[in-house]
Parts: structure tokens; sequence; C-alpha cells
């Protein structure tokens, strides 16, 4: 499985240019633009390999960025910025960053450093020491992406996945139908966002033991979905 790398920066050919160029060498890699909590979401339902992120981020800003990155990912987190200043350097790896690279850079440079991190990575977290996200009757993997409900295997497609993961690691939030879209799909203004209901509807058919009386999946009526968090989840390593 390819390693996954999201580019965080509101600067649009940068964004492209590092997407293009990752997936040339092998990566898959995903551009966001946005910051807020839909950046949380976003990085939730996606679980990346590694972060890329633009240090001068609008709304919340880089560094504040950094800091609510760590309260939920432990993957590393490469800031990009045209300052280079010490304070923001060290303010940056203070936040939890792992690297600062300074613009502009040597993409062979920072194809190096992704290798790196990627590296040590991988060593402190071995494959069998990440946690799944377990529910009673319900185990999910986004290491594998592999699913199984009530002692068997199902298949999803990559799409009902990702909507899966975002709904299982937010237990109880409400997600309105447009967000859901918008963090899946990423082309609100383009598509239908009833595609969510079938997507959610596929899903209660292939997890759930009785379909017409989810346990898991539940429709807030007015307001979207959220994921039924009245069991504690369990981690395992």
């Amino acid at each position: 499985m390819r390693e996954k790398i999201i580019i965080i920066d509101d600067d649009t050919e940068t964004r492209k240019l590092l997407v293009q160029s990752l997936l040339k060498h092998g990566y898959e890699a995903v551009g966001y633009a946005h910051s807020g909590q839909a950046l949380a979401s976003f990085i939730h339902s996606h679980d990346p390999d590694l972060i890329i992120l633009e240090l001068s981020m609008p709304g919340a800003g880089g560094l504040n960025l950094c800091t609510e990155l760590r309260k939920f990912s432990d993957k590393p987190v490469l800031y990009t910025s045209h300052h280079t200043d010490d304070y923001l350097r060290i303010e940056a790896l203070n936040r939890g960053a792992d690297d600062f690279i300074a613009k502009p850079y040597s993409f062979e440079v920072l194809l190096a450093r992704i290798r790196a991190h990627l590296r040590r990575y991988k060593r402190a977290f071995p494959v069998n020491q990440r946690h799944l996200i377990l529910y009673p009757g319900l185990q999910i993997d986004p290491t594998t992406y592999s699913v199984i409900a009530y002692g068997r295997e199902v298949s999803l497609s990559s799409k009902e996945f990702r909507l899966l993961v975002v709904l299982a690691k937010n237990p109880n939030r409400v997600f309105p139908t447009e967000t859901l879209y918008d963090l899946i799909w990423n082309d609100l203004k383009q598509g239908d966002i009833r595609t969510v209901m079938v997507h959610i509807y596929n899903l209660r058919q292939k997890i759930e033991k009785t379909p017409s009386e989810p346990l898991y999946i539940h429709t807030v009526r007015g307001a979207g979905y959220k994921f039924n968090g009245a069991v504690v989840i369990e981690s395992v390593d």
C-alpha cells in the first residue's frame, strides 16, 4: 500500500505542484486548503502517514493547527514557510512539528526529509502496534483498510470506508450531510450531496445486523448523521 501524504497549503500552485511531484515518486498525495474544524475531520478521514503544513495558513494559523493536530494524530508533521525567523522555527517544533523547511526549497531535499521521517515513524510505531477502532461487533483497521462486522470481513468501497472512519473516529458528533460530502468527495459545488445518503444506506446494509434499526450509524433528523458512541471505544495494540 502506498504511503499517504497530505499537503495543507492555501497556495493553489504550490499545493498542486507538490501533489503531482509526490504522485510521480510513488506516494498517494492529497491537497487541502482549509483550516479550522473541517481540517481535523479531513485528517481523520484520510489517515495520512505524513502531513506537510504551511505555517502561514489563514484562520487559526499554522502554529495553532499543529497544536490541534497533535491532540489526535502522532503522524510526522513538516512545516514549510517563507519565514526563517528562529522564534517561529522553535515555536513550530515546540508545538509538535517534526521538521521545519524554509521556502524556497529543493524538492529533492523535501523528498529526502519525507523519507527520513517516514522511516523513523515506522521504526517507532510498527504496524502491529497501531490502534484499531473497536466497537462491540465491529472492528475497523485504518492501516489495512479492512472492516470486520460481527465476525465476518466486509468489503467496502474506498468512499464507504472513509465515510465510516470519519464517523467512527468522532463518536456522537453530528455531521451535516453537506460536511460529510465536502470531506469525502471534496467537490461540494459540483456533485449531488444525496450520494451521502446512498453511501450511508449501503454502509448500514454491510455492517449493521439489522439495517432498518441501526446500532452504529444514526440519523439525526434535520441535522445529519452520527456514530453511536454509547459504548466506549477500546484500543488494541
